[in-house]
Formats: C-alpha cells, structure tokens, sequence
C-alpha cells in the first residue's frame, strides 16, 4: 500500500529508522509519499549546514503537490471545518492525501481529525 508520510516520519526514521521499519512493515507500506507541505516544512526546519544532506535524504521520496484536486477538497472541507493558523499546514497535507484517496501515516493524529482522512497513527515511546 502507497501513504503519506507526515512530517513527523521523517524526523523519526533519523532516530527510529529500526521502529520506524517495524511500523511500516505493520501497516503494510510498501510506498511512502511526502506532500509538498511536508517537503518544505522539513527542509524550512533544517539547519542552513543541513540543508543540502536534507534534501538529498528526502530526494527519494515522491512529492504530492497542493493541485486542483487537493484544492477542490480544501474548499469543501473548509466549508465543514475551522481550522486555525497553528493547523493549516495539516489542513493542507490533509486536503493532498483526500484528494490522493491516501492514507496519512503519523504520530499527530489528533492534527487530523477529517473523516474523509483514513489514518494511521504510531506512537515512538520516549518521544
């Protein structure tokens, strides 16, 4: 199965790669998709040394970007929700996976709280 890697994935897969393998294999990921929104978050958060290692460690991983369609979602939803300035990076990564019929792999499901949005919720202890 093809999902959607949260921001929060790819930060765990640098100080979890073993648990994070473990999870994926538990879900039966076979592909992980970062969106656009994820993408730039990552690379935004990255320190100006890092930035160059950072996206090459994201380069293999196929990037969803914020189209029509995720647009189409967004302008429904947004007619179905409130959503805060702190939330609407989600928003928008969630209005991608909608758009994309993928599901969302990441520790923060309580940040997607759509039910058109199938999620798949981890925890890493000691996090």
């Amino acid at each position: 199965m093809r999902a959607i890697a949260d921001s929060t994935v790819m930060l765990h897969f640098v100080y979890h790669r073993a648990k994070m393998n473990s999870i994926i294999d538990e879900y039966g990921i076979t592909e992980l998709l970062l969106t656009r929104i994820s993408y730039l978050e990552i690379l935004a958060g990255a320190s100006e040394n890092a930035k160059l290692n950072t996206r090459k460690i994201l380069k293999p991983y196929p990037v969803l970007e914020f189209d029509k369609k995720a647009a189409d979602v967004g302008n429904t939803l947004a007619m179905k929700y409130r959503v805060g300035a702190k939330s609407s990076k989600d928003f928008l990564i969630a209005c991608i996976a909608i758009a994309n019929k993928l599901p969302l792999l990441t520790e923060n499901d309580k940040d997607f709280g759509y039910k058109q949005l199938k999620v798949l919720p981890y925890r890493i202890s000691g996090v």
